[in-house]
């Protein structure tokens, strides 16, 4: 086979995207004293109660199995609940380890619905539908709250009344803009539960991706981010700016410092589009 500078180029930036993949350890994020964070570009989460652990997203089986490592050197209790956030399967795989010591997995009746098979992904055992429910175990309870499709299906946000703090998954991402063009989005509900989310009763943000801890500082940037996102799009496509053009037209300076502003806001701009001109 024939090999040019393209297809040169192509294996070098593959080579440093998997060398900088290798470089992201798996760490362990302290929350609170019985709350951590486990993860290194995406996280899970557990919770110590007095009967035993609730893990929130088992993510693969990397992360789990380091995830089990930090539970064990903190609690011989029993694992008894892994939570799934959403369908999504980058939050979803690694399970086994936890069903192998007797977990039962949780989730919501929208996602499972829309949980495509996967063989890395454990099947759960029960299905919780509605728009809240609470989960207790020994002295502690967790709240869950569903709003309906906004990033994802089954999208469930945590509340922890202990210390008044919540767990939002994908709903908030730190320090960077929104993930390519929004697959499986929509981003008008998203934004909408976004408000309804700064509605709740918390203090501590924790967050799945990039940074897992945080405020509603984070939350304020993330709504907005969405708004300014909106409004830039409208004023382009009502200034008369050719349809194809507004994506690499509109830009949002002060959100330069995000990461992976460049390589995605365009991809962004182009999903507000869609929305704004065949809604989808």
């Amino acid at each position: 086979m024939k090999i040019n500078k393209i297809h040169i180029s192509l294996f070098l930036l593959i080579s440093i995207f998997n060398l900088l993949i290798a470089q992201n350890s798996i760490k362990e994020f302290k929350a609170k004293d019985n709350l951590f964070l486990v993860g290194d570009r995406v996280f899970s989460l557990y919770y110590i109660s007095s009967e035993g652990v609730i893990v929130i997203d088992p993510i693969n089986d990397d992360i789990a199995k380091e995830t089990f490592k930090s539970i064990r050197s903190k609690t011989n209790l029993p694992i008894k609940y892994v939570i799934y956030s959403h369908n999504h399967w980058d939050h979803n795989g690694g399970g086994k380890i936890y069903k192998d010591q007797g977990a039962k997995f949780i989730i919501h009746e929208d996602a499972f619905n829309n949980l495509n098979e996967n063989k890395n992904v454990i099947p759960p055992d029960s299905i919780w539908k509605g728009e809240q429910t609470k989960i207790s175990l020994g002295d502690k309870t967790i709240e869950l709250y569903y709003f309906g499709k906004n990033h994802g299906n089954g999208m469930t946000v945590f509340r922890f009344p202990e210390y008044r703090a919540i767990f939002t998954v994908d709903l908030v991402v730190p320090d960077r803009v929104l993930y390519a063009y929004l697959p499986d989005s929509k981003p008008k509900n998203w934004l909408n539960d976004l408000y309804k989310i700064k509605a709740l009763d918390f203090d501590d943000l924790y967050m799945a991706h990039v940074r897992p801890i945080g405020n509603r500082k984070d939350l304020n940037i993330q709504i907005s981010y969405f708004e300014d996102l909106y409004k830039a799009t409208e004023k382009a496509m009502n200034d008369g700016t050719p349809f194809f053009d507004i994506p690499t037209k509109v830009k949002l300076p002060q959100y330069q410092n995000l990461l992976f502003y460049n390589e995605w806001l365009h991809m962004n701009v182009w999903r507000i589009l869609m929305e704004k001109s065949i809604g989808q």
